[in-house]
């Protein structure tokens, strides 16, 4: 019985210790945290994403077109 109680005495003040540290760090770090810094990194985590978009439009264009002059150019070579 005064194992049990001892280990749940300890756990107990673990426990304590570890939400009291946890509380704190979460403190801290939400107090570095601003609004501005929030919305600049939105924006550059939106800009990244348009630019990735627009690159894949350019690239999926250039090999249509180059799929197109390839077929025209069989084409040609069949009609000959």
């Amino acid at each position: 019985m005064m194992k049990r109680l001892f280990w749940f005495t300890i756990g107990m003040f673990a426990g304590v210790l570890g939400w009291r540290y946890a509380k704190e760090k979460a403190r801290d770090a939400a107090s570095q945290i601003t609004l501005a810094q929030v919305a600049s990194d939105v924006y550059s985590g939106v800009t990244k994403l348009a630019n990735q978009g627009f690159e894949m439009v350019r690239n999926l264009r250039a090999e249509d077109s180059s799929l197109v002059h390839q077929q025209g150019d069989s084409l040609h070579t069949d009609i000959k």
